[in-house]
């Protein structure tokens, strides 16, 4: 059987191949493969759509995963979109299981309580900075993985970074020497959440890539030892791109002055009637009502106000007719507005209406996703092993064709993907 050692490095865009010259474990994957250098993500540009795409090989409007967050306006912390049930299409995962071969996936997004992944350590956390997050993460490990994360569990605060990379490295080491499984899947986000914190092209950014090289660097070592390093296809790839953020507005903030949100004596949403629910520098409009023409006609005359005054930094409003043939992007949401760049969307419904970046939250941060995904810097895709050519780069692909061509490094076909296959890259 084959081998294939899958790498996301959440926000990696082609415009940091220099800095890859200080990361040696992965500039030798780029100097010795082949590359596409820059991948057309989803709309919007988010962690979890993108990488349910990946699994699956088809958009957003066909998977589901629409967002990072669930639409629930009645709870202060949305749950994320976690669970592989989720998924309303097959994955490569799925396809590959069917040929013998055995997965170790880590902190690899919508992948909780997959039953093909044998050695499953999902991306999970509390509902609260100082909450438990073990009764959650056991609901969507696989049997057995409770053992690893009581050993490493110490090392988590969270979600952040690089805490949660590491105890998923930790985690993922052990499995490898005892079992070595056909193909791994590991998502490493410090370099996304430092960007988040810092600026797109900040040091502290490079620095990050730097150390996510390193961890690359711990498991290849393992793999060189246990003898089946030269047998292992790598692939590398990002997700989606950033964007630097100078303010965030706050649509609710309208839309609760103009009567169509409620709020109760604690400030969470009591009534409501439309509700924008950000998805970073785009944000998406939910009605309770869709057949209420009165107040669609209210929210669309708000909404086109809003891009009318440029202060408020809103591009453009697009229907369901636009998001979805256009975009490929579907959910429980009637309208899309776009930002300018420089303006993000927040989630809050009071005063004041525009605010500065905030830290605290990753869609209102300094630098920031979820736009279209024409925009600013684009994620890249190299990869080196027995399988794959060398020296052979292709200017550009979509994301729905990465899961294709993965699975065509084992030799496998993926008829419900809506992308293809790059075999072009590929050893006959």
């Amino acid at each position: 059987m084959k081998r294939l050692f899958v790498l996301s490095l959440d926000s990696l865009f082609y415009d940091d191949m220099e800095w890859l010259k200080d990361a040696p474990y992965l500039y030798d994957i780029l100097q010795r493969g082949s590359q596409i250098k820059r991948v057309r993500s989803e709309y919007p540009a988010m962690t979890y759509t993108a990488h349910t795409t990946m699994l699956t090989g088809c958009h957003v409007d066909v998977h589901g995963i629409y967002h990072n967050e669930k639409v629930e306006i009645d709870k202060q912390y949305p749950d994320w979109h976690w669970r592989r049930e989720e998924i309303k299409v097959p994955t490569l995962i799925d396809y590959a299981v069917k040929e013998g071969y055995r997965f170790c996936v880590v902190n690899w997004p919508v992948s909780g309580a997959d039953p093909n992944i044998e050695f499953n350590i999902p991306e999970i956390w509390a509902e609260t900075t100082d909450g438990d997050s073990r009764p959650r993460f056991l609901t969507v490990c696989s049997p057995g993985i409770e053992k690893l994360f009581d050993k490493y569990r110490y090392m988590l605060r969270w979600k952040y970074q690089p805490e949660l990379d590491e105890f998923g490295l930790c985690c993922m080491t052990e499995v490898i020497e005892e079992y070595q499984p056909e193909v791994i899947m590991l998502h490493l986000s410090y370099l996304d959440h430092t960007r988040h914190r810092n600026g797109v092209f900040a040091e502290a950014a490079k620095n990050a890539l730097i150390e996510c090289d390193k961890r690359l660097g711990r498991l290849v070592e393992q793999l060189k030892r246990l003898g089946v390093y030269d047998e292992t296809n790598f692939v590398v790839v990002g997700d989606h791109g950033h964007m630097p953020v100078k303010q965030v507005f706050n649509p609710n903030v309208i839309f609760r002055n103009k009567g169509l949100i409620e709020l109760d004596e604690n400030g969470l949403v009591k009534n409501w009637k439309v509700y924008c629910h950000s998805a970073g520098l785009s944000a998406h409009i939910v009605l309770k009502d869709p057949n209420d023409e009165e107040v669609r006609k209210q929210v669309e005359e708000i909404m086109n106000e809003m891009v009318a005054d440029e202060s408020l930094g809103c591009e453009q409003i697009l229907d369901r007719k636009t998001f979805t043939e256009v975009w490929h992007l579907d959910g429980p949401f009637h309208y899309v507005i776009e930002g300018r760049p420089g303006t993000s969307f927040g989630n809050r419904c009071v005063e004041p209406m525009i605010i500065d970046p905030d830290n605290r939250d990753y869609k209102i941060s300094v630098s920031a996703h979820g736009h279209m995904p024409t925009k600013g810097p684009q994620p890249t895709f190299f990869m080196a092993g027995p399988q794959i050519k060398q020296g052979v780069v292709i200017e550009e692909c979509e994301m729905i064709d990465e899961a294709p061509t993965w699975l065509a490094i084992l030799g496998i076909d993926m008829p419900s993907a809506q992308g293809r296959a790059y075999k072009e890259l590929l050893n006959e």
